[in-house]
């Protein structure tokens, strides 16, 4: 694998002058909007080419104010400035903001039936089979943790809660070979449990170190994973309705749970942290706004620039349209 990937060829890197055209195309559609406005002025004084100088400067005036206005539409909506009424639309309206996305992040995008769905399409009981079946239990848990973890329950298996109910055990059903013994005081049943309680409790601490019992451990584990993959067991039907019984949980539980932590999320950024994070994934988009005012402004000023002269010699347009 290593090996295949070293012969791709990696990605060609895009020219950089590429890149920089794409990064700010909003302000150089302005200023060729503003360099062909100039460029007509110079055309109307210092040539004879008076007509096509007017029909340049009606194209480049349409051009750089449609640039213009969509200019200060973006400023409007990320920045604050005082020489621009009811600008910075997005910090004036912050809780609004992520009010809306909150909300709409819960009840359409990531709805508690979508996850629900979601949870239940990744058959979870079947992957956790085939993860089982090949597991290794160094993989699950490293030694340190696992010594921890005995250690816990060996304390546990010597409590009186699980003497007194080993011995409850032992006087309903033990097998008669021990009835006879406590009969005869050779064990009761009470020492029978401690014994027990003590083995067991041995047994867990050595676990870690005892490499006959890892090996027992996750060749249940290796079962246990092929039980889950198998249509008629017992076991792969109990892990789905335990599985089911979860994702329910789960499903209710987070039921105005992401909307808060999205809330949160948000709340904790600042206004800047908010504008910076929509400016930066939306500008270069937001950009082709600038892009396409200047484009259509020139097409526009085109058009009235040629309407302008059509009614400025209408009589001549008409008299030349009559010739035969």
């Amino acid at each position: 694998m290593d090996r295949a990937i070293e012969h791709i060829p990696p990605a060609e890197p895009r020219p950089g002058w590429v890149a920089r055209i794409e990064q700010h195309k909003g302000g150089l559609t302005l200023a060729l909007s503003a360099v062909f406005y100039g460029a007509s002025w110079m055309v109307s004084l210092l040539t004879p080419w008076h007509t096509a100088g007017t029909l340049m400067r009606s194209v480049g005036e349409a051009a750089l104010v449609g640039g213009l206005c969509d200019f200060i539409a973006l400023k409007m909506i990320f920045e604050r400035r005082w020489y621009l009424p009811n600008s910075g639309v997005l910090p004036r309206n912050r809780q609004k903001l992520i009010d809306g996305i909150a909300a709409t992040i819960e009840n359409q995008w990531l709805t508690p039936a979508m996850i629900d769905k979601k949870l239940r399409d990744l058959d979870l009981v079947k992957r956790l089979g085939r993860y089982l079946e090949d597991v290794s239990l160094e993989d699950v848990i490293d030694r340190t943790h696992l010594a921890g973890i005995c250690q816990s329950i060996a304390g546990y298996a010597r409590s009186p809660q699980l003497i007194d109910f080993l011995e409850q055990r032992l006087e309903a059903s033990a097998p008669r070979s021990v009835r006879v013994a406590n009969a005869l005081g050779i064990i009761t049943y009470r020492k029978l449990s401690e014994r027990i309680g003590r083995e067991l409790s041995g047994l867990l601490i050595s676990l870690p170190t005892n490499a006959e019992l890892i090996k027992a451990l996750e060749e249940r584990l290796h079962f246990l994973g092929e039980e889950l993959q198998q249509r008629q067991s017992a076991t792969r039907e109990a892990a789905y309705r335990i599985m089911d019984t979860l994702v329910e949980h789960a499903v209710a539980a987070s039921r105005g749970e992401i909307t808060r932590m999205v809330r949160e999320n948000l709340m904790s950024l600042s206004d800047e942290e908010i504008r910076r994070q929509i400016e930066s994934r939306t500008r270069t988009h937001l950009d082709w706004i600038r892009v396409n005012g200047g484009i259509f402004g020139a097409l526009f000023g085109a058009l009235f620039g040629l309407l302008n002269y059509a009614a400025a010699h209408s009589a001549a347009l008409i008299a030349l349209m009559r010739l035969p």
